[in-house]
């Protein structure tokens, strides 16, 4: 009996180990992840309270409740500053806070004695053990005390590439009276925890067999789940982390890019265009679905100023334009370069569009509501670094943001330029959590169905801040012509939106509209009427690239083919030639996905 129960207790942390291990995989978007995350931290914790013999009164609910609320207290922190926190981000932080404290229930039941006035050695050991169980929220909540925000991504980039004596200029520029008393509001609250934890008593002996298994338990969840649950301070170290590990990916791309930029030669421009000063605009949306658009067909009015501009004939719009791959940075990695579905050419081989418009002279802009070092974005950031002027308006460690698009159409007014100029535009546009894009006023669709209703308000909103960039390239007298598209589509419905995994034709389906000025169509008659013809034209956004090198009026970009350009004589893509998912499916195997 007594080694069944010892294999029972060896098996239990295997078993719940392995249970992680097969759905770490998953999105948290997964109810099934999600769920098991949840109930197993609610269980180790109840395990953990019956293992440990610890005694429940009121000393012991008080020394939990301080212990919880001091790892809650980052969300109460971040609610205060109507930073995007939903009910879905404080149920993570709890399950984060449940391991936490079943950890050091754990521990102490480890350290093997009746009650909790340990003796010194053990007694230094648990001190240690909840000073690192607490400092993680304390430095975050500390670091509001003292400034009034909550620590964030860049911040702690920011520190971590200063060098020492640049380090010592920030301390002293910055001390004050409120950074003392936020180190003396970490010291209060570590050992207010410490004092009420030590207080907690016992009234059963541990098994100590039992304990080491919980703890054993406890690893796999710290390993393998918790890194997983976003706890908010836990997510902007790990995100910060992996940033800063992409910064020498970053710095090393940079540079083989520079070095192939040097040896392009034989690039020209046609003669109309030689020594025009003309000021073109890469507006790049996301998660744009053209099947939800109105100017597409859409029912629901979600595109009215695009309605107009196209009644007006100020705008041509594309039909049958489909994305590479549902998803950003394979997309735009294809779009924005010269690889593509159609040639064997990779990316870190391809020339960017941008490095190919300096190489004529153009001034480049990258302004993006994006993040810029993340571990997903990294690849577009390279791309984007070649600009001769970048902006970048999401500094947080999260996909949210501070700003809306409209922040963008701010920042582009500002910009002053007298001479060719290509800027490109990268918008926040209909990325999920739709409700945190879109501001109150600008929240109108209103039905039962609260998810598409949300979806169209972020259509309704980028048709807004797409008529507000093209407005204000109008004003530039050097404005030439704007093309709008989008890295993929979406289908609201589906967990996570856009899964090549499940992909469907709604995340593939994507607009593309061009604005065309009247000094466009007289410099280049022959591609304004092109433009005109093709609307109707089959088109895959891996030869955005192509189309936006052919309306700048730029020849002899190495590997070019005039069947992939949309705006020669000899484009030849349609629905049966049409390439989809990185050449591997087709739109008529697409179209039968359910």
């Amino acid at each position: 009996m007594d080694f069944i129960r010892f294999s029972l207790k060896a098996a239990c942390p295997v078993l719940l180990s392995l249970l992680y291990y097969s759905i770490y995989g998953l999105s948290l978007r997964s109810y099934v992840s999600f769920s098991v995350y949840t109930l197993s931290s609610l269980m180790i914790f109840i395990v953990a309270l019956y293992f440990s013999g610890i005694k429940k009164d009121i000393r012991t609910l008080a020394a939990f409740f301080i212990y919880l609320f001091t790892y809650m207290s980052v969300y109460l922190i971040a609610l205060g500053l109507n930073l995007n926190t939903n009910l879905i981000d404080v149920v993570k932080g709890i399950d984060f806070s449940l391991i936490s404290l079943s950890f050091v229930i754990t521990s102490i039941a480890l350290l093997g004695q009746k009650n909790c006035h340990l003796s010194f050695v053990k007694g230094f050991v648990f001190v240690i053990i909840v000073i690192l169980s607490l400092l993680l929220p304390l430095i975050f909540e500390s670091y509001f005390v003292a400034t009034g925000s909550l620590l964030s991504s860049d911040i702690i980039i920011a520190l971590a590439q200063t060098n020492p004596q640049e380090g010592k200029e920030f301390f002293l520029s910055n001390v004050s009276l409120s950074w003392g008393v936020a180190f003396l509001f970490l010291v209060f609250v570590m050992l207010l925890n410490i004092f009420a934890l030590k207080r907690v008593q016992m009234t059963l002996k541990v098994s100590k067999t039992s304990a080491f298994s919980l703890l054993l338990c406890l690893i796999g969840a710290i390993v393998l789940a918790l890194p997983r649950m976003d706890y908010l301070p836990f997510s902007v170290v790990n995100v910060t982390s992996k940033q800063l590990d992409n910064f020498n990916k970053y710095k090393e791309l940079k540079g083989i890019r520079a070095q192939k930029l040097s040896k392009l030669k034989g690039l020209t421009q046609n003669n109309a265009l030689a020594e025009d000063p003309g000021l073109y605009v890469v507006v790049v949306g996301e998660s744009n679905n053209a099947s939800r658009m109105s100017v597409f067909g859409a029912v629901r009015n979600t595109f009215p100023l695009l309605n107009k501009r196209v009644l007006n004939h100020e705008a041509f719009i594309y039909k049958n334009v489909y994305s590479s791959w549902p998803q950003t940075v394979q997309a735009l990695s294809y779009a924005l370069t010269q690889a593509n579905q159609y040639q064997n050419i990779d990316v870190v081989d391809s020339y960017s569009l941008i490095e190919i418009a300096k190489s004529l002279g153009f001034e480049t802009y990258w302004l993006s509501n994006q993040r810029k070092f993340g571990m997903y974005e990294t690849p577009i950031t390279v791309i984007a670094s070649t600009a001769d002027h970048e902006i970048w308006t999401n500094g947080s460690a999260k996909m949210e943001g501070v700003y809306y698009d409209y922040e963008l159409v701010k920042r582009f007014k500002k910009i002053k330029v007298d001479k060719k100029a290509l800027i490109i535009i990268h918008l926040m546009g209909s990325h999920q959590k739709y409700d945190r894009r879109v501001p109150n006023e600008f929240k109108t669709f209103k039905t039962e169905d609260s998810v598409i209703d949300s979806y169209d308000d972020t259509l309704f909103y980028t048709d807004y801040v797409v008529d507000s960039i093209y407005k204000e390239a109008l004003k530039n007298k050097n404005f030439r012509a704007m093309v709008y598209f989008s890295d993929h589509g979406e289908d609201p419905y589906l967990m996570g939106g856009h899964d090549p995994e499940n992909v469907t034709i709604d995340m593939l389906h994507v607009p593309l509209v061009v604005y065309l000025s009247d000094s466009f169509k007289k410099l280049q008659p022959v591609k304004a009427e092109m433009f005109k013809e093709r609307q109707n034209a089959y088109f895959s956004n891996d030869l955005i690239f192509n189309l936006v090198i052919s309306m700048l009026g730029i020849e002899g970009v190495p590997d070019s083919e005039n069947r992939l350009d949309l705006l020669h004589k000899e484009y030849d893509i349609n629905a049966d030639s049409l390439k989809l998912m990185y050449g591997k499916n087709t739109l008529e195997n697409i179209k039968k996905q359910k």
